[in-house]
C-alpha cells in the first residue's frame, strides 16, 4: 500500500508575536493532512515563545515542536537547525509573519508528483498587517498570464472565489540554470517554496551559516535550482505580508512597479556581489560532501555551472 509523502513545515519564527499564531493556523487548516511543524525560534525577546507553547498545548493532536536557539542565529541558521530535525520527504520553509491559503500543500504536492524538481515556488498574495488583501497579483511574483479564471459578468464574487485553487489540475513551468541562471531571483519569496528535502540537505554543510543572516533564501533557492531545477507554481498560494519590520519593507503595492528603499537596494547588491564567490567556495572546500553526494564528475559541472554564470551578470551590463 503506498502512502502519500510527509510534509515538514519549518516555522522560523523571531519576534513576531502579532503574526505567529495566524502563521500557525494556516498551517494547521491545510487541507493536505500528512504534516508536522517544526518551529524554530531564533532567541526571540518579544512574547513569541509563550504564543507558541500555548498554541501547541491547546492542539495536542498537531504533530508539532519548538526548538529555541539560545542566541539570534538568523534565519539561515534557522533553515538549517529546521532541516535537520525534519522528517518529511518535503520542506517548506515558512516566515512566522506569513500565511499560507488552506490549499498551498495539496498544489506543492500535485506539482511535485508530476515532476521530479528540486522545489516548486508557488506565487504570493499581498496582505497587510491587518490580514487584508492588496493584490492576488504581486510583481514579486512570475506570472505567466494576468487573472482570468473570474468571468468579467460574474456578479457572486467572493474571497473564495479569489484563492480558489484546483489543485488536481495547476499549471506551472519548469526553470533549470539554463533558463534560470545562478545567481539571479526568478520566484517568489520565501514561504512559497517546497523543496525535496533530499535536494537541500547539503546545505547542512554549510559552516557559515551568518553569511546569509538575512535573506537566506537568495542561496537556498539557487543553490536547490543548481542541483535539481525548479516549478514556478501559476497560483497565490502565500499571503506574503508588508509591514514595517521584514526586510522587503519598501516593497508596499505602490502600482506596477516595485519600489525598494536604500537598505533593500543596498541588501540586494550585496547578496548579487557574495553569492557566486560564497557558493563556490562552498563545493570547493566541501567536495567531499558534495563528491558523496553528486559524484566528482557532477561536481565538477555544479561549480562550472556557478562560474560561468558570471557571463549572465556581464550580459546584464551589457543590455544596461
Amino acid at each position: 500500500m503506498l502512502n502519500l509523502p510527509l510534509v515538514s513545515f519549518v516555522v522560523t519564527s523571531y519576534n513576531y508575536e502579532k503574526y505567529i499564531l495566524k502563521t500557525l493556523e494556516s498551517i494547521k487548516n491545510q487541507t493536505y493532512q500528512n504534516i508536522e511543524i517544526i518551529v524554530v525560534d531564533d532567541y526571540s525577546q518579544d512574547n513569541s515563545v509563550n504564543l507558541i507553547q500555548e498554541f501547541i498545548h491547546k492542539n495536542p493532536e498537531i504533530n508539532i515542536k519548538l526548538i529555541e536557539h539560545k542566541n539570534n542565529y538568523g534565519q539561515f541558521h534557522a533553515f538549517q537547525t529546521g532541516l535537520k530535525e525534519a522528517q518529511g520527504e518535503f520542506v517548506s520553509f515558512i516566515d512566522s509573519d506569513d500565511v499560507i491559503t488552506k490549499d498551498y500543500t495539496k498544489a506543492h504536492i500535485s506539482v511535485h508528483m508530476k515532476t521530479s524538481v528540486a522545489f516548486t515556488s508557488a506565487q504570493i498574495i499581498e496582505i497587510g498587517e491587518n490580514d487584508e488583501i492588496h493584490t492576488l497579483y504581486s510583481i514579486s511574483s512570475p506570472h505567466k498570464k494576468t487573472l482570468s479564471d473570474l468571468s468579467n459578468t460574474d456578479t457572486n464574487l467572493s474571497l473564495e472565489k479569489l484563492l480558489h485553487t484546483d489543485t488536481e489540475n495547476v499549471e506551472y513551468r519548469i526553470l533549470s540554470t539554463k533558463t534560470a541562471p545562478y545567481g539571479g531571483w526568478w520566484w517568489s519569496p520565501s514561504s512559497s517554496a517546497m523543496f525535496r528535502k533530499t535536494s537541500i540537505e547539503i546545505i547542512l554543510s554549510y559552516p557559515t551559516p551568518n553569511d546569509w543572516k538575512i535573506c537566506p533564501d537568495k542561496f537556498l533557492f539557487n543553490i536547490a535550482n543548481l542541483i535539481g531545477g525548479s516549478a514556478i507554481i501559476y497560483a497565490p498560494l502565500v499571503g506574503y505580508r508588508r509591514h514595517s519590520n521584514n526586510a522587503g519593507q519598501s516593497n508596499y503595492v505602490l502600482g506596477n512597479k516595485r519600489y525598494n528603499n536604500d537598505f533593500t537596494t543596498s541588501l540586494n547588491i550585496q547578496n548579487n556581489l557574495k553569492i557566486r564567490p560564497l557558493t563556490l567556495k562552498f563545493i570547493k572546500n566541501k567536495k567531499a560532501e558534495f563528491y558523496k553526494l553528486f559524484g566528482k564528475k557532477n561536481t565538477v559541472k555544479l561549480y562550472l555551472t556557478v562560474l560561468f554564470s558570471y557571463l549572465y551578470i556581464i550580459r546584464q551590463v551589457l543590455k544596461f
